[in-house]
């Protein structure tokens, strides 16, 4: 199993990735969580954690910029169902945390709202998930603080709140991936600060 690439991200859109490591390329499919999450990363090398999926003669790599991204991939396609392709359609709609959050919940109509998934498949994913996932008061933490804490909606936040402060987006993004690289985990308010040091 490829649990994780590191190389240089050579080629991107809104579906899959192509990553040169050590001379040889490989195509990752991704959601577009993981696409905005490295939107500005062409060109540089990048971290993505993957999971190779193996049916009969087809072997497909789909990658991921979170743990928590892959993990929520990996608990969908075991729902009777639910495929790769459908895993990633409902990524490319909703955040993981919203996903946990609408499982808890129980709430069929956010799940009705993406393409291709029906009532029976949205009950299925509830019924089969619910006990898997991590339900998210038992975290300690509400939906909104952790979405502050997904890495391409904190960089968009912050991007918005520089702006309003006169800053240019074009230098901002800049200071802004830099921190990110270094700080991954940094929320909102000290990604704010540590830029406004830079800028």
């Amino acid at each position: 199993m490829i649990t994780h690439l590191r190389g240089k991200l050579t080629e991107k859109n809104q579906s899959y990735f192509i990553i040169d490591c050590h001379g040889i390329g490989y195509q990752i499919h991704i959601s577009s969580y993981t696409y905005s999450s490295l939107l500005e990363k062409e060109g540089k090398n990048i971290f993505i954690y993957t999971y190779l999926f193996i049916k009969e003669n087809q072997h497909v790599l789909y990658g991921f910029s979170e743990k928590k991204e892959r993990q929520m991939f990996s608990h969908l396609i075991s729902v009777n169902g639910i495929g790769p392709s459908s895993a990633i359609m409902l990524l490319s709609s909703m955040t993981p945390y919203e996903i946990e959050k609408s499982i808890s919940k129980e709430d069929i109509k956010m799940f009705n709202k993406v393409k291709g998934i029906g009532p029976k498949i949205a009950k299925r994913i509830i019924i089969e998930l619910k006990d898997k996932i991590e339900i998210l008061p038992k975290q300690g933490k509400n939906i909104k603080q952790l979405l502050e804490h997904t890495p391409y909606l904190i960089k968009k936040e912050a991007l918005s709140a520089l702006s309003v402060l006169g800053f240019s987006p074009q230098e901002s993004k800049k200071v802004l991936d830099d921190i990110l690289d270094e700080n991954p985990e940094f929320s909102l308010e000290n990604l704010i600060k540590e830029s406004l040091k830079k800028l």
